[in-house]
């Protein structure tokens, strides 16, 4: 894969999992914002009953204190219109009639938990309209009380805002207000029109029904605070999370340069280093061939400069074979190629440069062919072929090339009698410039390109490579060529 596309992809991917995450965060955040909201505006109604209910048995505790006849004809008075004020609704008898069947079991009261709480809540309503009933006509609200009253609610349930406070008669279609209070007095000349408003009865069985109305600037406000904690935890999670991105994708663009360096300096280095290679091997060709007064010790010494330059030569090229196989351009040049055909010479090639005798066994139908690149082929049969020879130890060499053919796919395979691999460095094998390690021993030529270069343009041909070793015993690599 290109570097380029490759990056893209990462990029893509990188950006695409950000997205994720930020839609993620956002949409629980927008859940949370929404249960919040709710839970501060129920706690708004709350603070409203509370405060009444309190302003209520203020104003009872004061007539208890005063010990007045009429107060305590009052209380009777209120104690038993309350029961029938329940009673007219109908709601306490069912609920009375229910709990003496069954007392412990609230299904039996209402069908559902729901519509148990329901049924308190309304019962509770009952009663406080009707103790405002008759406790009004005794003694007026306090509604300055009432406010004090509010105003502690609210700061028990963190509500620090300006609010208005309403006293609102309605009477028919006509709406009065009787009454403001403001919380505070900078907030006059403010205007309350968009503002958040919440309402509480005090009466609605008489004329003009009265009702207390909250208006609070916005909610909004009240519902960040309490999320600050969550919100800035986010926040600090997405600009970490951003903040490692932009330093990925720095370091893949880094790392992306190096790469594209790397490969400039090996195509060109590998081009300079042909041209003296190219002049060293003729001027030593020159002096072993036709220098006629060279002595037997100079010739041996030049056969040894003929070698390790053809070595040297063999390896340049076989880097740029690399670098050539990695550019966007290469292409394979595939064909149908008969393996027993070109098998012959590539045993002559080896048996000349082992330098040590050498057995190369063969068992490959003649009329079995692959389609593959024919250069490449015939170089990662080398590969193949020189390591079994390189890796042979002291004992004689022994190699054995077998072919066939199965249902969807053509082996060929290269097994020696050498070294052997051992388990925990199979899996490396194949990796660029890995070699096994020996120690301080370097009696093995090489760069660990040779594997390297069958993995890579097996896979070029949509085939793939595998090895079998035992230590002491010999390896085996397999070619996998799809049929």
């Amino acid at each position: 894969m290109k570097t380029k596309l490759r990056f893209k992809i990462i990029a893509a991917l990188i950006s695409l999992s950000l997205a994720g995450l930020l839609f993620s965060q956002g949409y629980w955040l927008k859940g949370l914002y929404d249960s919040t909201s709710q839970q501060v505006n129920e706690n708004i109604q709350d603070a409203m009953r509370m405060a009444d209910y309190k302003e209520l048995f203020i104003r009872m505790d004061f007539l208890s204190d005063q010990k007045v006849e009429t107060d305590v004809n009052a209380k009777i008075i209120l104690s038993n219109d309350s029961t029938q004020e329940a009673q007219k609704t109908g709601i306490m008898d069912s609920f009375a009639v229910k709990a003496d069947k069954n007392p412990f079991q609230y299904e039996d009261a209402a069908e559902s938990l729901s519509e148990y709480l329901d049924l308190l809540t309304t019962l509770e309503g009952q009663i406080q309209q009707a103790m405002h009933h008759k406790l009004d006509l005794i003694m007026p609200v306090d509604y300055a009380v009432y406010d004090n009253l509010l105003t502690d609610e609210l700061k028990q349930r963190n509500i620090f805002v300006p609010y208005k406070l309403e006293i609102i008669e309605v009477s028919d279609s006509l709406r009065t207000t009787a009454m403001s209070f403001l919380s505070d007095s900078l907030d006059v000349s403010k205007s309350w029109q968009n503002a958040a408003q919440f309402s509480y009865a005090i009466t609605t069985q008489t004329q003009p029904r009265v009702y207390y109305q909250l208006s609070i600037r916005t909610t909004t406000q009240l519902v960040f605070r309490q999320m600050a904690g969550i919100l800035i935890s986010s926040l600090l999670l997405v600009v970490l999370i951003l903040i490692a991105f932009v330093h990925l994708l720095y370091t893949i663009l880094r790392q992306k340069t190096v790469e594209e360096l790397k490969t400039d300096f090996t195509n060109n280095m590998t081009h300079e280093l042909k041209t003296p290679i190219s002049v060293a091997y003729a001027a030593n060709d020159v002096l072993l061939n036709y220098d006629n007064n060279a002595s037997e010790k100079q010739k041996k010494y030049l056969k040894i400069v003929r070698e390790q330059l053809t070595h040297l030569s063999g390896l340049v090229e076989q880097i740029l074979t690399l670098s050539v196989e990695n550019r966007s351009t290469f292409r394979l040049k595939q064909e149908g190629i008969q393996i027993s055909t070109l098998i012959p010479s590539l045993i002559e090639q080896h048996k000349l440069k082992a330098g040590k005798p050498i057995s190369i066994t063969t068992d490959i139908p003649e009329t079995l062919a692959v389609f593959a690149d024919r250069t490449h082929f015939y170089n990662m049969l080398g590969n193949l072929i020189d390591n079994a020879v390189k890796y042979s130890g002291d004992k004689p060499v022994e190699i054995s090339i077998k072919a066939e053919k199965h249902s969807n796919e053509i082996l060929l395979s290269v097994s020696d009698n050498g070294i052997g691999i051992s388990e925990a460095n199979l899996q490396q094998i194949f990796d660029k410039f890995y070699r096994v390690p020996s120690g301080n021993l370097h009696n093995v030529k090489g760069y660990g390109l040779g594997l390297y270069y069958v993995k890579d343009m097996m896979s070029k041909h949509g085939g793939s490579v595998t090895v079998k070793s035992q230590p002491g015993k010999g390896t085996t690599f397999t070619l996998h060529f799809k049929n």
